[in-house]
């Protein structure tokens, strides 16, 4: 079995990044030698921070699947790089005429005041290799997504950030990940949008309660959702899903 887990909202409290109430299922997945792969949007520098901080050895997903790091081995690389899918936006926003700002325009302090991190994650958060998050300032954002789609890429929508993605997404990794372990048995969680595409992969998938609660049970109508939101729903669902 292997336990695949979007963070901000999910695993981690959406206003604090804590995954204090999530500690007892982690430690009963370590127990069993299940792995947790964590599937994010956060950078590389972001995830490898937080995976020593929980103690976390597995494989892991970030940028929304742009790339699957193999502890000790070779990256899967599946997305473009981050100065490809900013050009992408620029030209998507010159052409819809959808004004956007992107993470690169941002300097740390917009970027706490946005995410609420401290300084050092805040920088972390910055050292983008793939993708581009950004926030729709004024416009269609239907236009925007077909002027991006006309240039190969394509937009999803996290917790807080709308996301440039090329050639990728957490569902792709997902799957190519699973194939490397060689384990079918699969348990997803996710909270926002851009879990969708990895969550319909799952043999079982689990929604975590959130603004966008409704929408997520619409586009996946047979996954169960937690009992409450962030880690402690988290928590809960894994305790119940992985038993002995």
């Amino acid at each position: 079995m292997v336990v695949f887990s979007d963070l901000d909202g999910t695993l981690l409290d959406r206003d604090t990044y804590s995954f204090a109430q999530a500690k007892p299922a982690m430690t009963h997945l370590r127990a069993r030698k299940i792995p947790l792969v964590l599937v994010t949007s956060k950078t590389r520098a972001e995830v490898t921070a937080l995976r020593e901080e929980m103690g976390n050895t597995d494989p892991y997903i970030v940028e929304n699947g742009a790339a699957v790091v193999i502890p000790g081995g070779a990256d899967i690389v599946m997305g473009s790089t981050a100065a490809a899918a900013r050009e992408a936006l620029r030209k998507a926003s010159e052409a819809s005429g959808v004004r956007v700002r992107g993470f690169r325009e941002m300097p740390l302090g917009e970027i706490r005041a946005r995410t609420g991190l401290e300084a050092k994650v805040a920088e972390l958060a910055s050292r983008r290799e793939f993708g581009e998050p950004f926030v729709v300032l004024e416009g269609d954002v239907s236009l925007l997504d077909a002027a991006l789609r006309a240039q190969g890429f394509r937009m999803t929508r996290g917790g807080r950030f709308f996301h440039v993605l090329g050639g990728c997404d957490k569902g792709k990794a997902a799957l190519a990940l699973a194939a490397f372990l060689n384990d079918e048995d699969t348990l997803g969680l996710g909270d926002a949008p851009n879990d969708v595409v990895f969550l319909r992969e799952m043999r079982r998938a689990v929604i975590i309660p959130s603004p966008h609660l409704e929408a997520m049970r619409a586009a996946l109508p047979d996954a169960a959702v937690a009992p409450e939101a962030g880690p402690a729903g988290w928590n809960q669902a894994v305790l119940d899903l992985v038993v002995d």
